[in-house]
């Protein structure tokens, strides 16, 4: 079974108080990102180690509940495995490469990033190296601090009627495209997630990335690194370098590795490109790689530290950014930018959380009422519910199933894996017509066969089984309106007693008796008729479900009195 070990979802105010909080700072980043964590998180404790060798990371990550890096620390699998109370690791720029998402993912752990804190600094350098390319300026400056005037060798391009090739019309992709329109170039792109009429109506042509390659007299790159069959890594390889003038120009400030760093020297080399700008490599910082030594001392490459995020306003951006995101977790909320976790506007988890409230509660009675296997169930959205985001809700029920039979923490970054483990399915059916209720939600669970049951078999039988339970919110507060084939509405929470009785007089007094014998005080006591149903030969009687919460736990010899009366069977305690 795969575990998790964040837990955002229905954290008890109990566990959000006691726990300690922990922060670890691996990689340098802006002091006011700091400061704002002290300010709101003054319980904290925040550690600053930029530096930490990886074994030492291990050892002393298992104490924290927050970890903050750029991206010199790697935080891998082996080191997210060790982070037992880790809830949330933040990323203080854009690219999450350095960080095993998956394996973050499957432990329930956020990753955040900030994908708006360098946007600026980024474009802006990636226009400042694309005019360096054109006007020789790095080579040039060399050349006249080492006491020369080369002034015929250093001959240049204009960019302005120049064809820029945008590969990814990002963020960071469109701002450095209407940079350039301001230098009157023109721009194409490539992306494959951006419809022509979008660009269109910003003057940029949508090409397929061989049209871009071919047609540009500049091309720069500003899409993530993933891998895969479908990946980006070696986007620009042999066959792209070929399909480029010789005279075009090749500029990377977005990340190492998606350009074929030996197929770029040999085009150098060959004299099939006229140059090329790099701030990023597949190895930062180059130590023993003769590749791409021989690159960044090649007279036709401009190469720069990985300086695209590298401006003052850049680096406290991101880095309050992520800050805010992490006293967001540790607070219970949700992150606005999360790498792995469906983005839920805040407003609209405000009209959810009630019901995430619900549903979890819906899933731990369920498991109770009726322990065993579930392979299917049915989430049925009735009301104005109905037209939101639903999936915080799914990962609510999930946790509440998960987390009452196993060791399983579940949050909404790892929901579905773990269901996956466990091989649960669950649909959803949406409609925005009311049902019995304003909003209600049903929870019903399909036999192995596909049928659904509730209540099959005859009372006492022992093979009764509750398929349905339904719930609502009313004044704020979840209830439970529907049991098996009985209305009912009570309060899910605390002691409750659960016991089917034939519906004649005397019931309630005769349960009562039992529980005063007991000293057990009763709060609420509901007694819930039958959903309509034609009757059946097996019963001779119709059936009421009492629903009791009671202030503490029910000795065993009340629920077995309870049990040999004979008219009272299907006796449940339920602790929510």
């Amino acid at each position: 079974m795969a575990e998790g070990q964040g837990n955002t979802i229905g954290a008890t105010e109990e566990e959000k108080t006691t726990e300690k909080l922990k922060i670890l700072i691996t990689d340098r980043i802006a002091q006011e990102g700091i400061d704002l964590l002290r300010t709101q998180l003054p319980e904290a404790q925040i550690d600053e180690r930029p530096g930490i060798k990886p074994e030492q990371l291990k050892a002393i990550i298992g104490d924290y509940s927050a970890l903050i890096v750029r991206s010199e620390t790697q935080v891998t699998a082996d080191v997210l495995a060790a982070a037992t109370n880790m809830k949330i690791v933040g990323r203080a720029g854009v690219g999450v490469d350095n960080i095993n998402t998956e394996a973050a993912t499957r432990l329930g752990i956020i990753v955040v990033n900030s994908p708006t804190g360098n946007i600026i600094a980024a474009a802006e350098h990636s226009v400042a190296m694309l005019m360096a390319l054109a006007r020789h300026i790095p080579a040039a400056t060399a050349s006249v601090k080492a006491g020369k005037w080369e002034k015929s060798k250093f001959l240049g391009v204009e960019v302005r009627h120049k064809t820029l090739g945008v590969i990814g019309l990002g963020k960071v992709g469109m701002a450095v495209a209407r940079r350039a329109q301001g230098l009157e170039m023109q721009v194409i792109a490539y992306d494959p997630f951006v419809s022509p009429e979008q660009a269109r109506k910003n003057d940029i042509s949508m090409l397929t990335i061989d049209e871009v390659l071919v047609q540009a007299d500049f091309v720069t790159l500003h899409t993530s690194l993933t891998s895969g069959p479908n990946g980006t890594r070696g986007l620009i390889g042999e066959r792209e370098l070929r399909l480029m003038k010789p005279t075009a120009r090749l500029i990377n400030c977005a990340r190492g590795g998606l350009i074929e760093e030996e197929a770029l020297l040999n085009a150098l080399n060959e004299g099939r490109l006229a140059g090329a700008a790099l701030d990023v490599f597949s190895q930062e910082p180059i130590r023993d790689n003769e590749v791409l030594k021989q690159l960044v001392a090649h007279e036709r490459i401009i190469a720069t530290p990985h300086l695209g995020a590298s401006t003052e306003e850049a680096q406290v951006g991101v880095a309050t950014d992520v800050a805010d995101q992490i006293v967001s977790v540790l607070r219970g909320g949700f992150p606005r930018a999360a790498v792995n976790a469906p983005l839920i506007l805040p407003e609209t988890l405000k009209i959810l959380q009630p019901y995430m409230n619900l549903v979890e509660k819906m899933g731990r009675l369920y498991t109770q009422l009726q322990p065993g296997p579930i392979n299917k169930i049915d989430l049925i959205y009735s009301g104005e519910i109905a037209s939101y985001d639903l999936r915080p809700l799914q990962a609510a029920l999930i946790k509440g199933l998960l987390e009452s039979i196993s060791d399983a923490h579940v949050n909404m970054i790892n929901a579905q894996v773990l269901a996956k483990a466990w091989g649960l399915e669950i649909t959803e059916q949406k409609s925005t017509t009311p049902a019995e209720f304003a909003n209600q939600v049903t929870l019903r669970v399909q036999n192995s066969d596909g049928s659904v049951s509730s209540f099959a078999g005859k009372p006492g039988s022992g093979d009764e089984r509750i398929e349905v339970l339904s719930g609502t919110i009313l004044h704020d507060t979840p209830r439970i309106v529907r049991v098996g084939r009985y209305w009912t509405e009570f309060v899910p929470e605390s002691y409750i007693l659960f016991c089917r009785n034939y519906d004649q007089p005397g019931m309630i007094g005769r349960v009562g008796t039992i529980l005063g014998k007991a000293a057990v005080n009763i709060h609420h006591m509901d007694v819930g008729p039958s959903v309509r149903t034609p009757r059946r030969q097996d019963i001779p009687l119709d059936t009421a479900l009492m629903v009791i919460l009671v202030d503490d736990p029910i000795p065993e010899w009340a629920l077995n009195e309870l049990n040999e009366t004979g008219d009272i069977f299907g006796v449940t305690m339920v602790k929510l």
